[in-house]
């Protein structure tokens, strides 16, 4: 078991990886003027305990907290958030792609903003960033609408649980239209993988409280596209200390009892 001091050492190691030699990130304003203890706490629990577990990669580990900061609104540490996952190894392309991934999760005004933060960045550190631009306007609306429900059924298996008797209700509506732009034109651009695209969703949705037959969907679904048990859980934990303990708890607890269903109880154990 660790010492109290190795896990702070733990945590000054990380910190410096994010920090990429900008000593700014150390800084936690008001908290190093006013609460001391915290910052040390912070520094163990956050950085030494849970960003240098096993389970996700340092990228993916970015991934899940660009994406819980976004869901919460917490735009002004999204650009600290930005320069270490550019420190740990995501690129450019890869940082864009999270913040365009999560248009239907959170809503356009919040990724217009991240989006301005990130192209802040961008010019500060001088990165000559071109667009990805593969979306395809000449294509038919049967075109794209079919390409969603191939996306949306190799992620979710299953996507009739929502559908309602009568096709042209205001819900089918709705339907058509997250099929045709959330799984058609997002969920099958390049730059990031189906189990990145998957981290975006379980994050956001647990900060965000979503505990209903969605989450317990999403999680079939991360099962679905590869993602273990273990990754499930450790995108939970990662999100813990930006969303608050009661969201990833119940969000574990939805998680073990799909894995028991599944026959799968043992495998998110640690």
């Amino acid at each position: 078991m660790s010492t109290l001091n190795e896990r702070y050492k733990q945590g000054q190691d990380m910190r410096s990886l994010m920090a990429g030699g900008d000593r700014s990130h150390f800084s936690l304003p008001g908290i190093d003027q006013l609460a001391p203890d915290l910052k040390r706490i912070i520094d163990e629990s956050l950085f030494g305990s849970i960003w240098t577990r096993r389970g996700l990669t340092p990228q993916q580990r970015c991934v899940c907290t660009m994406s819980a900061l976004m869901a919460l609104g917490q735009l002004p540490l999204l650009r600290r958030h930005v320069e270490r996952s550019l420190n740990l190894g995501m690129t450019p392309d890869q940082v864009v792609e999270v913040f365009i991934q999560l248009t239907f999760y959170v809503g356009v005004p919040s990724v217009e903003t991240a989006l301005r933060i990130t192209k802040e960045v961008f010019d500060d550190w001088g990165i000559q960033f071109t667009p990805t631009q593969v979306y395809d306007s000449n294509q038919s609306v049967d075109d794209l609408y079919e390409t969603g429900v191939a996306a949306h059924e190799r992620h979710m298996g299953d996507i009739t649980v929502y559908h309602t008797q009568d096709p042209d209700s205001p819900e089918m509506q709705v339907d058509k239209l997250i099929n045709e732009y959330h799984w058609g034109a997002i969920y099958t651009r390049p730059h990031l993988d189906d189990k990145d695209r998957t981290i975006c969703a379980l994050a956001s949705m647990t900060v965000l409280g979503r505990y209903d037959r969605q989450l317990r969907r999403r999680i079939e679904g991360a099962l679905l596209i590869g993602m273990t048990p273990d990754e499930i859980m450790e995108v939970f934990i990662q999100t813990m200390l930006y969303g608050g303990y009661f969201n990833t708890r119940t969000a574990m607890q939805v998680a073990r009892s799909v894995f028991i269903e599944k026959g799968l109880s043992k495998g998110a154990s640690r």
